[in-house]
């Protein structure tokens, strides 16, 4: 489970990151930062990012598809990091007990 987490995470990060290529610059008459954003959500979730950057996204400043990013890569690899954790909790004979927001301690 934990290398299934790992490769979402990468592969949604990579694909953001694709997303971001060439956004900002000269801004079109109106650029719309919502439709930007659903569509970059859209093809994270959908897995299905080409590396062409959203029409959507021209114009929008590079700080702003940045925030994005960050925020729709964090929400979605956070619910998958509780779940895991949840999982790994669940199990029979007690499981694994992990507090999200404490790191783990290496091992010796």
């Amino acid at each position: 489970m934990q290398t299934r987490t790992r490769a979402l995470a990468a592969t949604g990060a990579a694909a953001l990151l694709l997303v971001l290529t060439g956004c900002g610059g000269d801004a079109p008459a109106k650029a719309d930062p919502k439709a930007c954003r659903a569509v970059m959500e859209k093809r994270f979730v959908e897995n299905t990012a080409d590396g062409i950057v959203p029409t959507e996204c021209k114009g929008v400043a590079p700080e702003v598809v940045a925030g994005f990013v960050e925020d729709i890569f964090n929400a979605h690899i956070g619910d998958a990091t509780r779940d895991a954790v949840k999982q790994l909790e669940d199990e029979q004979g007690g499981g694994m007990k992990v507090g999200v927001d404490e790191p783990p301690t290496p091992s010796p």
